[in-house]
């Protein structure tokens, strides 16, 4: 535990509590609901077999009643020249219940009113029938008045039947019934009947089992039975349909083995009970039919009747997984969110030791971590801003290291050359006044002289480049020097179809400076500029003036030319670097232009873009203080017209 990290902590004591939690609560929610799941299998199965016995015995008594009214039929007298016979079988075939109908008399003797042609096609005689009647499962000495014998003697396996035998009512001196023929012998081992009930005849019949109770699409769950009083089932209806005999899995095995086990041994009352049917758990409810011995049992597998707990446990479990998923990303979340800054502050730190002090470490909300992040965050900004100080102090002595030793050796070779230029072009002069004017040597001079002229004028600018010429600096209003240089060139753009505009600021821009150097350095951009837009259909130089930051007065320039690559834009203030074509330029146009605004102790940038123009920015201080402006020594320069430094 001492080696895991902050998150892995937090996640797994978070992880511990939402899975107890969720566990605990599944289980109980779960158990609860299997309780009340069996309480209601229970009351339904019992109200079920209540209402089963209910409908078994309302169908024996009907059955009984018809018996007997046949019976009593049987006794009537006949016309004279009609069969008895015959009168009853007609009577018996309008009710396709009947399957057999016979008569056992007071004497013993068995005698067949009615056999169907349904058991006549199945092979089943009438002595076929009455020797099964006579093998002991059909008790007819235990028979009474009020309680008929019913069983299943499986006589055929094509046709399912059951066998219902009651007393018929006496009838005070009427003789036994005429039966026809006899057909068979009167049941071996045969006891006489009970007192008082010798005389009464019994009635026996076959019946189709669904006449004792037919399924009517009961639900495919429960399996129903009916059964004798041993638990040996007459009727089973499982799974929505009727399954006579035998039914599969797992009702089949109760079908087989009985329901001795479940039936109570001598209370004739419905129940409710949890048993094993060959090793497979059963809800069970019984319930007696009426008193005729009869049980009616309806019963569900266990596995069943809690699919639905089933069920709902796996999508319980689902939910819970999802739960505890959904829980673990948010507690990750948080972890990260609580770790996230202390990682941040831990690369933050490396940076700064290998010398990145730009970097930034953001924190969202408040607490401790926030606070500390507050801290290290204006630590970090203290650093940038002294980095970014101390390199562009680097840079800008590097730069002026850089012009200064420019400065010196343009100096020096500008005293070399200046001597014997002046030394050339006096000589060219003097060979112009020696000879003719339409000599063919003038020529020569002429141009020796106008080379040497050009050449004098690049030394000239070199040496203002060198800072070898020092002006004087006064109090000036740039809006008036920017006015004068717009209207010195404003004809020179307007034949390079180049539109100049002005923006001044209505503030009076006092600066101290000097007029003719400051529009010099406008010249010379106002001039590039417009040779970058001739030829390529006009353009607009747009020239503004304002106080951005209340201590600098700043001229923008603005073009929309070509603009200038990025690899050129770092070299545009290096003496003699220029883009125009071979005799067209000098370089030194931007160059004395940077000298001129550092002497001015101003700045002088550009930003460009190809293809939509550029921009150069000038920003000079201003004159705040009157003390300023006295020691400017304000007296009425002398204003003189500059030389193009192209």
């Amino acid at each position: 535990m001492k080696r895991l990290g902050l998150r892995a902590k937090l996640l797994l004591a978070m992880f511990l509590i939402i899975s107890l939690s969720i566990g605990l609560v599944a289980s109980q929610a779960v158990l609860l609901f299997q309780q009340d799941k069996s309480s209601y299998i229970f009351d339904l199965n019992a109200s079920r077999a209540i209402k089963i016995s209910d409908e078994v015995q309302a169908n024996v008594r009907h059955l009984t009643e018809k018996m007997r009214i046949f019976a009593e039929a049987a006794r009537l007298p006949v016309p004279e020249g009609t069969d008895r016979r015959l009168m009853l079988s007609s009577m018996l075939r309008q009710y396709p219940e009947f399957l057999l109908f016979s008569v056992r008399e007071p004497d013993g003797d068995l005698k067949n009113v009615f056999l169907s042609r349904a058991l006549s096609d199945l092979g089943l005689s009438v002595d076929r029938m009455h020797a099964a009647y006579g093998t002991g499962a059909l008790p007819l000495d235990r028979l009474t008045a009020e309680r008929p014998i019913i069983a299943r003697l499986d006589l055929s396996p094509k046709l399912a039947t059951f066998t219902l035998a009651v007393r018929g009512l006496p009838a005070p001196g009427a003789p036994a019934v005429a039966a026809s023929a006899p057909a068979g012998q009167a049941a071996p081992g045969q006891t006489a009947a009970p007192a008082g009930e010798g005389q009464v005849p019994v009635l026996i019949a076959e019946f189709p089992l669904n006449r004792l109770y037919t399924a009517r699409g009961e639900s495919k769950l429960f399996e129903i039975y009916v059964t004798d009083g041993a638990g040996r089932p007459l009727v089973s209806v499982a799974e929505g349909r009727e399954a006579p005999g035998a039914t599969a899995e797992p009702g089949g095995a109760a079908v087989r083995s009985g329901f001795a086990d479940l039936l109570p041994k001598s209370a004739q009352t419905a129940g409710t009970r949890e048993y094993a049917a060959s090793g497979v758990p059963m809800l069970a409810a019984y319930s007696p039919v009426g008193d005729l011995g009869l049980f009616t049992i309806v019963q569900i597998p266990k596995a069943r009747a809690f699919e639905a707990a089933s069920r709902l446990v796996t999508r319980s479990l689902i939910i819970a997984g999802v739960v505890c998923a959904a829980a673990l990303a948010l507690v990750f979340l948080f972890a990260s969110s609580l770790t996230k800054s202390l990682v941040a502050l831990t690369r933050a730190t490396e940076q700064i030791g290998q010398g990145q002090f730009g970097v930034q470490v953001e924190v969202a909300g408040g607490g401790e971590i926030a606070a500390l992040a507050a801290r290290f965050r204006r630590m970090t900004e203290e650093l940038s801003t002294r980095e970014t100080a101390l390199r562009d102090a680097n840079q800008r002595l590097m730069e002026s290291e850089k012009m200064s030793a420019l400065g010196q050796l343009g100096a020096g070779i500008a005293h070399e050359v200046k001597n014997p230029l002046t030394s050339i072009r006096g000589y060219a002069q003097m060979g112009q006044r020696k000879i003719p004017h339409d000599h063919p040597l003038g020529e020569y001079f002429r141009t020796i002289e106008k080379e040497t002229d050009r050449s004098l004028e690049i030394l000239k600018n070199l040496l203002k480049f060198a800072r070898q010429e020092t002006a004087e600096m006064s109090v000036i209003d740039l809006n008036a020097v920017v006015a004068d240089t717009v209207k010195l060139v404003s004809h020179q753009l307007m034949m390079k179809e180049v539109r100049l505009e002005t923006r001044l600021c209505e503030q009076w821009l006092q600066v101290n400076g000097n007029a003719n150097q400051i529009e010099q350095v406008l010249l010379n951009l106002f001039i590039n500029a417009g040779d970058a837009m001739e030829g390529k259909g006009g353009g607009t130089i747009t020239v503004t003036t304002d106080v951005p930051d209340g201590r600098n007065a700043r001229i923008l320039v603005a073009d929309t030319g070509s603009g200038i690559p990025p690899e050129v834009v770092s070299k545009i203030f290096d003496p003699f670097f220029t883009t125009k074509p071979v005799g067209k330029g000098t370089g030194l146009g931007l160059s004395v232009s940077y000298g001129i605004v550092k002497e001015h102790k101003g700045e002088i940038s550009v930003q460009s873009k190809v293809g939509e123009g550029t921009t150069f920015t000038i920003r000079i201080p201003i004159v705040q203080q009157a003390g300023e402006t006295a020691a400017a020594a304000p007296a009425k320069e002398k204003r003189v017209r500059v030389i193009n430094l192209r």
